[in-house]
């Protein structure tokens, strides 16, 4: 029972450093995330839009990169439901904003879908403006 144990530990640790080094070398090839800290962009306005909540329009997201990171964002929501979704894309501006990308932002309790919808969106635009 114990050897059995110990080989079994043995192997978790084996994969667990495998898996380390697949993802750094992943991530060394690719650069850095959409989003994540320190990333840089390329100058320039990009659009995206993803589905929320509302079934008629797609919400939709500009992000303005200047300097190479995150200047302004422009969330549509319009057809969002105002005091859920509406709410959410003001609360989730000012976040993506704040953290410079969506890395580390959280969706909005009780507007899953239009969380959903801008987190897709930003980093849609953010992954166009790596190039």
């Amino acid at each position: 029972m114990k050897k059995t144990m110990l080989r079994n530990c043995i192997i978790m640790g084996v994969l667990v450093v495998v898996m380390a080094v697949l993802l750094m070398l992943y991530l060394r090839a690719a650069g850095s995330l959409p989003g994540a800290p320190g990333a840089v962009y390329n100058d320039g306005t990009y659009t995206a839009s993803a589905e929320g909540f509302s079934n008629t329009t797609d919400v939709a997201v500009t992000v303005t990169i200047s300097g190479g990171k995150l200047a302004d964002l422009t969330i549509d929501a319009s057809d969002e439901t105002p005091e859920v979704g509406g709410k959410a894309a003001e609360e989730l501006r000012e976040a993506i904003l704040a953290a410079g990308g969506t890395h580390g932002v959280d969706g909005v309790s009780g507007a899953t879908w239009t969380s959903n919808a801008v987190l897709t969106a930003v980093t849609d635009c953010l992954t166009q403006a790596q190039g």
